[in-house]
């Protein structure tokens, strides 16, 4: 039994490594840590999507991009944001690219490439929330007060920003002034926070078992339906490709950060059973289904079905194709109000399971078992 679990633990810490490099490879990294740095960009496609009869365009001395068209009309200029700032969303940096006019009247903005979910950039889209610059000037822009999407609060705020900051540096005005609160904002903050606090008192303090159906029901309702905060595949990859993105989504990195440290002081699955939203919906099911609850056969000839999930990502990563890995993952239910209806989907159909088996998603799910396999030697020596 012990050779046994010798090698699958050998297994998963291959398969992490083989993940590494894959992303490494992907992502222009000379080493696992050190990213090759790369400017963004640009191509006649993204031009067009802003001005459609572009042909050619040549950088000018003030660092816009000058459009033409096929006789050599000038049609207007563009701003890459990257250029000025690095604006980072939920999974990475979001790149804009702002059309103006000689008049320094905004055109259009479009985004360029990101490691933003689909989901997200669709919303973004589909909201119009783009279209509150258009025919406004920098000077404008720079003040103008927009509303978040909601459910895509970190990539409509990375927009915000971008253009902001590119305005201010255009116009050579004082970012710091453009800087607004949001009072929900905050009530947000301070209601993580006090979740933090709590769930450390749950795994440290003895006693506090009596309180965990209460427990959940918060981690339910503030991780998953206020935040939509998550940790996933998804997350993970744009940490390793761009970098964490502290001022964006310093909650999430937080919560790896103590997930971390907590289950090297001997706490296994810190986050997976005190912090995870679709972990609290799925044992708050399986709390008051009615019904006998079975475990999911998640194993096959020794391997499991997480492991079995996380060989398919390397390889993909491996082969160069880059799947859309947020819909390998359940978490964005959470983000209802913007998801397709195949998300939601896959979300009800892990609640309804819920109803039958225990905790039937954590027995496959690919980011609970790279959390598992990093901490899982050192806790195993604390716990003996």
């Amino acid at each position: 039994m012990h050779k046994q679990q010798i090698q699958a633990s050998l297994y998963q810490y291959t398969l992490i490594i083989i993940i590494l490099v894959a992303l490494a490879y992907r992502s222009g990294r000379e080493f696992l840590f050190q990213k090759n740095e790369a400017d963004i960009t640009l191509s006649l496609a993204d031009l067009r999507e802003i001005y459609p009869a572009t042909t050619n365009y040549e950088l000018n001395r003030y660092g816009a991009y000058d459009v033409y068209d096929n006789k050599n009309k000038k049609t207007g200029s563009a701003l890459l944001s990257s250029n000025y700032s690095r604006q980072f969303g939920y999974a990475g940096r979001v790149p804009l690219l702002i059309g103006i006019n000689d008049s320094l009247i905004i055109d259009r903005i479009v985004l360029l490439k990101n490691n933003e979910t689909f989901e997200y950039i669709r919303a973004v889209y589909e909201d119009k929330f783009l279209g509150n610059w258009q025919n406004i000037s920098l000077e404008d822009a720079m003040q103008l007060k927009v509303d978040v999407v909601s459910g895509a609060t970190h990539t409509s705020k990375a927009v915000i920003a971008g253009v902001r900051h590119t305005a201010s540096s255009v116009l050579k005005s004082d970012a710091s002034v453009i800087t607004d609160t949001n009072f929900w904002a905050i009530i947000k903050d301070i209601l993580f926070l006090c979740l933090m606090l709590f769930s450390l008192v749950m795994v440290f303090k003895k006693g506090t078992a009596k309180y965990r159906t209460i427990y959940m029901v918060l981690v339910l309702v503030i991780m998953g339906l206020i935040l939509n905060n998550a940790i996933s595949a998804q997350l993970l990859y744009g940490w390793l490709k761009d970098g964490f993105a502290w001022r964006a989504n310093w909650q999430t990195i937080a919560i790896f950060i103590l997930a971390l440290i907590v289950s090297f002081v001997g706490k296994r699955k810190f986050y997976c059973n005190y912090l995870c939203p679709m972990g609290a919906l799925q044992e708050l099911t399986n709390r008051f289904s009615p019904f006998k609850k079975r475990r999911l056969p998640v194993t096959l000839k020794g391997l499991s079905i997480r492991e079995v999930y996380l060989t398919f990502i390397a390889g993909a990563l491996l082969l160069g194709f880059s799947p859309e890995l947020s819909y390998a993952e359940p978490f964005m239910f959470f983000s209802f109000r913007v998801v397709g209806i195949g998300l939601i989907i896959f979300g009800l159909i892990v609640l309804l399971s819920s109803l039958f088996f225990t905790k039937p998603w954590c027995s496959v799910c690919p980011t609970g078992c790279l959390l598992d396999t990093i901490s899982y030697q050192k806790a195993k020596k604390t716990k003996s």
